[in-house]
């Protein structure tokens, strides 16, 4: 499962379409496969209708920034999910409302903290993403602990060469 994909919904970041997105999953004979897209969820409703077409099982989630710092995902777990991270996003961006740094005690929402800014303590819900050129930290005595509590983490945001320098144009803007 693709825990972290990115759509052109994911304003100057993503260049995948929702369609061309679950169409490569396909291929790639992924059963199930995630959304995230940055602060929005505005790509849910095309991304279940295509995955619904292609078999292949639809998670919806949205990745949490913050002043270009990617704070958390989350995955719902059902629709009280989608709420809940709206919520949380709406007081962001119609109150003023920060992001906390550490995801609210969301009921119906999975979340994944970036191996490199994870609490101390993570409740049942909570998870860390590892990349797989930070695998090599797993050995030290430190993160022991955490192991049951870690996923495979690589996001995805675009699918070649072409995409990738699009990605970087939108990077810069």
């Amino acid at each position: 499962m693709y825990i972290n994909c990115h759509s052109y919904h994911s304003l100057r970041y993503g260049t995948l379409s929702v369609n061309n997105l679950v169409s490569q999953a396909q291929a790639c004979n992924v059963r199930v496969l995630a959304l995230t897209d940055i602060n929005t969820v505005t790509g849910i409703y095309d991304f279940v209708k295509a995955c619904k077409e292609a078999h292949i099982k639809p998670v919806v989630g949205m990745e949490f920034r913050s002043d270009n710092r990617l704070l958390y995902i989350g995955l719902t777990k059902n629709n009280n999910g989608i709420g809940e991270m709206c919520r949380l996003l709406t007081a962001h961006n119609c109150d003023g409302a920060q992001l906390p740094q550490k995801a609210p005690e969301f009921e119906n929402v999975y979340v994944i903290y970036p191996f490199s800014n994870h609490p101390k303590t993570l409740r049942q819900n909570e998870f860390i993403g590892v990349r797989p050129e930070q695998l090599n930290f797993l050995i030290q005595k430190e993160w022991q602990e955490y192991l049951p509590k870690m996923v495979i983490w690589s996001p995805v945001t675009v699918s070649g060469k072409n995409e990738h320098n699009l990605h970087r144009i939108l990077r810069a803007i």
